[in-house]
């Protein structure tokens, strides 16, 4: 009772604070010099985008302290990677390797008692969850060498692309004008999510007390030991450990959300493998990376 009362009032305070900032955005049009202008030390190419931020409805003074800060940069490698990445051509085998599987038995073994607790409360095997958080972060090792808000902006402000024709792979530099009109497309299409998933990592990380500048993402901006992106850690993150704030980077609530996550689609006990795999094809939308999770989680049992 007492962690279905806490998750009700975090979602409760969610709910306001979600109220609070659609009734300023629907508002925020109407309000003469509503931008980040004035705001010192924003580097030109994230002006437009603070500007944005703070016509739909953000905090002038909270965009301009994210934006100002020295940590804030550019990466012209976001984009690129995100229209060109093809999952089909990553190794997972790796994580089947015995070192790794040995790793992660360990890993089970050592936090079996809040595994289990979890396991009871949402019905997801504590083997699951171990290989996933294997496969993601390398149970903790690997949480992305950038911080997440760089990652998102940069993606948001790339949407030109002569601006990006530089960093591009040599056959997207001249290529027929109609393939180049569907890259196109799909840049404005990646920025407008990115966009989009830039004002949830600043909701989640004010929300929960968190330094938007310290938290790690990986290339595409996923956040935490479960790699949720923010729109889900908004949606499905769960505060286990009842310290007051959804934190992806513990374990109790970055497995607890992951379990979540698993239970909202369909996770059930006694489950076929093929409806488990089509589970975790929510996870990640890769038949290799759900194959994986599933032979990673037979092995560590």
């Amino acid at each position: 009772m007492a962690k279905l009362l806490s998750r009700l009032f975090f979602l409760l305070a969610a709910f306001c604070w979600l109220n609070w900032h659609m009734a300023v955005v629907a508002s925020a049009a109407n309000v003469p010099g509503n931008t980040a202008a004035g705001c010192r030390n924003i580097s030109p190419v994230f002006r437009s985008l603070s500007n944005r931020l703070v016509a739909d409805g953000f905090e002038r003074s909270l965009v301009c302290q994210i934006f100002s800060d020295s940590r804030i940069r550019f990466d012209s490698r976001i984009m690129p990677r995100k229209i060109t990445h093809d999952e089909t051509k990553l190794h997972y085998e790796k994580f089947l390797r015995p070192e790794r599987i040995g790793r992660a038995h360990s890993y089970l073994v050592a936090n079996q008692e809040l595994l289990k607790h979890i396991e009871k409360d949402y019905g997801v095997p504590s083997e699951v969850k171990v290989a996933i958080l294997l496969v993601e972060t390398d149970l903790g090792r690997y949480l992305g060498s950038g911080l997440a808000v760089n990652t998102l902006a940069s993606m948001a402000v790339a949407d030109d692309f002569e601006r990006l024709k530089p960093y591009l792979p040599g056959e997207y530099k001249n290529m027929p004008a109609k393939d180049r009109r569907c890259v196109e497309k799909r840049m404005k299409s990646k920025a407008a999510w990115a966009y989009s998933e830039l004002k949830s990592l600043i909701i989640y990380s004010e929300l929960n007390n968190l330094d938007i500048h310290t938290l790690k993402g990986s290339i595409f901006g996923a956040i935490g030991l479960c790699q949720f992106m923010p729109s889900n850690a908004l949606r499905f993150g769960v505060d286990y450990d009842r310290d007051g704030k959804v934190d992806l980077f513990s374990p109790p609530d970055a497995l607890a959300s992951m379990a979540n996550y698993l239970r909202f689609y369909g996770w059930q006990a006694n489950m076929a493998d093929s409806r488990q795999m089509k589970v975790i094809m929510h996870y990640n939308h890769s038949r290799p990376y759900a194959r994986t999770v599933l032979k990673v989680a037979k092995q560590v049992r």
